[in-house]
Formats: structure tokens, sequence, C-alpha cells
């Protein structure tokens, strides 16, 4: 695929975008006979080849069309493209992702993390209302968008793995249609890695990491390998917020860590929940998510510099530190 080429009779391809969330490849594409340009989500070719993985595409679409909400994006059409690609035609939002900014421009402000968390907690609440997992909450799928007013308005996409709460046909530990594994291990909730366990909360747990990660700019539970950042997951071994973010607050931190808890028991229990509990907290602090300033700011905002006498005073620390050690080390020779 090409720019250029016509998918679907219908579709011509402008280029090829950085995948958000879901499977599969993403352009930039025009719809012909609207003139809207559209992104469009191609899976490879002869993805869907028996009957329970047909059944089950249309469960995805059908799932995403039935959503309606500020903070999601829209779902404008879907079908099978040439040597039977499925594919998905969904509403362009031209901003980047919250990932494109968070490599940009490192941690983001904490008011820009929680008017984020408050958006994206909306979307769930939506999806778990009728009863839809997102179940790839990452900041790539986060697409930011500014308003003529220059606010962020922040949306949920990725919507390529939804499942409906219920659906037995649906073996949430399988391999998904495309060979891949469903979800993101580093998002992965602990009860679903052990469990395969997806509810609710598991959709709550991965926008924990992803909030952490973006106000942080690393996630809670690295590892050096996929099986240590597992382990860490289900043991509950996380970096606490504080130690890498100086400036959060007690409410921020514990919102974040409602989030994150390893028992889904003492998690928050429902988006509606978390959102609320954000809002209170956010009301209680001296801006309040009402009162977060404009989106092009905070784009534009550089790391704050470590003071000049904090460098110096950490400068005498180290090189005391240093020759003490080497005095020591020459006496021992001595």
């Amino acid at each position: 695929m090409a720019a250029g080429d016509i998918v679907a009779g219908k579709y011509e391809l402008i280029e090829e975008l950085p995948r958000r969330g879901g499977a599969g490849r993403t352009f930039l594409a025009r719809q012909v006979r609207l003139d809207r340009v559209v992104e469009l989500r191609l899976l490879p070719e002869n993805t869907i080849t028996r009957p329970s993985d047909h059944a089950r595409f249309l469960r995805e679409v059908a799932t995403w069309g039935r959503l309606h909400s500020d903070h999601l994006v829209r779902l404008y059409d879907s079908g099978f493209a040439e040597g039977n690609a499925p594919y998905m035609a969904l509403e362009h939002v031209a901003s980047g992702s919250a990932g494109d900014l968070l490599r940009a421009h490192g941690p983001l402000d904490i008011a820009l993390c929680q008017k984020i968390a408050l958006h994206m907690l909306s979307a769930l609440e939506v999806a778990h209302e009728a009863n839809v997992l997102h179940r790839d909450v990452t900041p790539e799928a986060i697409v930011l968008e500014e308003r003529p007013d220059g606010r962020l308005h922040a949306r949920l996409t990725g919507f390529g793995l939804a499942k409906h709460l219920g659906d037995a046909a649906d073996d949430p530990t399988a391999i998904t249609m495309t060979g891949q594994v469903v979800g993101n291990p580093a998002y992965m909730a602990p009860e679903t890695i052990l469990q395969g366990v997806l509810d609710p909360r598991t959709d709550l747990y991965a926008l924990g990491v992803t909030v952490y990660e973006l106000a942080a700019g690393r996630r809670p539970n690295e590892g050096d390998s996929l099986s240590a950042m597992l382990a860490a997951h289900v043991r509950g071994e996380m970096t606490p917020l504080e130690e890498v973010r100086f400036d959060v607050s007690a409410e921020f931190r514990g919102f974040v860590h409602g989030l994150l808890a390893r028992d889904p028991l003492t998690r928050f229990q429902s988006a509606e929940e978390a959102r609320e509990a954000l809002e209170r907290d956010a009301a209680s602090s001296p801006a309040g998510v009402s009162g977060i300033p404009d989106f092009r700011p905070m784009l534009a905002k550089k790391r704050r510099r470590t003071p000049g006498w904090v460098r110096s005073l950490w400068q005498a620390l180290v090189l005391g530190a240093l020759g003490a050690g080497a005095a020591l080390v020459w006496k021992w020779l001595c």
C-alpha cells in the first residue's frame, strides 16, 4: 500500500500514520465520494478466514460504532478491501497523541495530566456503560486536539481490541485474529496476567499506568525484560510517583495509586468513581481542572532547569564524596 492507492474503491491513500492502538496499519486517506479526510485502519490481507474471526470483526466495529462521546474518536465506516483485508474508516484528528507529546516535551504538567485523565475517564465511562472494554489504553491511544479557544481536548481511539463484557466467544488470554497478544503487556493489570480476567477495572489499571507515564516520563514498573516487567505488575512493585515527580500533590498521587492498586478490590471500581474522585481533588487544588491553563503554553513549556545553587550544592557533595573515597583508597594502599 502506498500514497495514491485506492482502497475498497472509495478511499485514496495520502500517507501512512503512526499506529494509535489496535492492530494493523493506519493511513491518512480521502473518502473520494464525500471528499472527506479520514483515518483508515487496514488489517493484513486474509486476516479473517474463519467464520468466528469474521463474527469477531463485525462485533468490534459494531461495538465502536455504537459508542458516542465527545471524548471518543468516531467510526465512520468499515468493511473489507482487496485481498479480504478488513478496514475501518475513522474520524481524523489532526493533532498527535499523548505519547507524541511526551516524547517531544518530556513529563507533562500535572494539570495537563489531570485533564487528560478526566477526559479518558469520561470516555471509558461511556464505553463501560455499554458493556464494552477498551483493552488497549496507552498514551498512543489518546489523541489530542486544540479547540478554537486554545483549550486541550483529549479523545480515546484504538477500539480495535474492544470486547463485550460476558462475550464467551472471546477468550481474553488468546491470541487475536492478527496473531498478537490481546493488549499491551506494559499496561496489563495483574489479574489479567495471572488469570485472564477482564473487567472495567483492568481498563482503569491501564489508564493508571498511562497517567503515571505522562507525569513521570517513565512507566511505574519497568523491567529489564518482558518477564521482569510482568512480574513487577503481578507483585505490585512500582516506583512511587513522588520519587520521580516532586511537584505532585498528595491528592493526585492518591488518585494515580487508586488506579494502580494491585488488588482490583482496592482499586477504583468504576470510571465514574475515579472521575468523581479526580474532580473532587482538582476542585480542592488552587487551580482545579476548570482552571487549567491553555494547551499551547503547556506544549511550548520547557522542562524547568534546576536552580544554580542546587546544582552547586550537588557538585560540592559529589566532589566531597569522591575526595573522601580517594583518601580511603590512598590510606589502604599505603
